[in-house]
């Protein structure tokens, strides 16, 4: 993808003895969208021949197209760039001789943030040998490494959140974390609150899991 095509039988190198090549380009820098992008930059030179190189960017392809007036010294530099599915925006430099062209591409979309499941609920039935708590699984993802953090509401001492990975502050692809609730000392009802889920970053960086605890009534 990132083969210099040279179409122009006068695109090399400059010829033995000349020196560098002096280009002159119709501009130093230009911004590209992240879904990709194909365009045309002008530039002339005081030699037949200039040497252009991409730098060996895998995203970036470039061609010299020949002129198209009675100007033999006016070219066209055509470049096509890839799109850009990462969450960073990217520069590639573009040498003509001794000029150079910049082209800065956008930060692709931001990943979404995926999470399961979409609710928890928990059953208690008070008996002798029943334990008060009870704890699943609450698992998040994203196609690109974030900081994923979940918190429960503090409105409800019954339920804690801790996390299964030793480090939790390093971006990651998925992580898992333990929700846990406790029925002890608590009258027979239907409890609710939510955990919220954060992942900056992300296309959407919040969420709320809803979590019920049922405790039945004694027999």
């Amino acid at each position: 993808m990132a083969a210099m095509a040279l179409l122009s039988p006068a695109t090399g190198f400059p010829q033995a003895g000349g020196g560098l090549c002096h280009a002159t380009l119709q501009e130093a820098r230009r911004e590209l969208p992240w879904a990709g992008n194909t365009g045309d930059i002008q530039w002339s030179a005081d030699q037949p021949g200039c040497k252009v190189d991409s730098g060996g960017l895998k995203w970036i392809s470039i061609s010299v197209l020949p002129p198209t007036s009675g100007n033999p010294a006016q070219r066209i530099l055509r470049y096509s760039v890839d799109t850009n599915f990462a969450p960073a925006a990217r520069e590639g430099q573009i040498r003509i001789g001794d000029a150079s062209v910049t082209l800065a591409q956008a930060a692709g979309p931001a990943p979404g943030m995926a999470y399961s499941p979409s609710r928890l609920e928990f059953d208690f039935s008070p008996g002798k040998d029943a334990s008060p708590e009870a704890t699943k699984l609450l698992y998040v993802g994203s196609e690109e490494p974030l900081v994923f953090t979940v918190a429960p509401d503090k409105t409800a001492p019954w339920l804690r959140v801790k996390t299964k990975d030793l480090d939790d502050k390093s971006p990651r692809r998925q992580r898992t974390f333990e929700i846990t609730v406790s029925a002890a000392g608590r009258d027979p009802g239907a409890y609710r609150a939510n955990v919220v889920i954060e992942a900056p970053g992300a296309a959407n960086p919040k969420a709320l899991v809803g979590v019920t605890m049922n405790v039945a009534k004694g027999k």
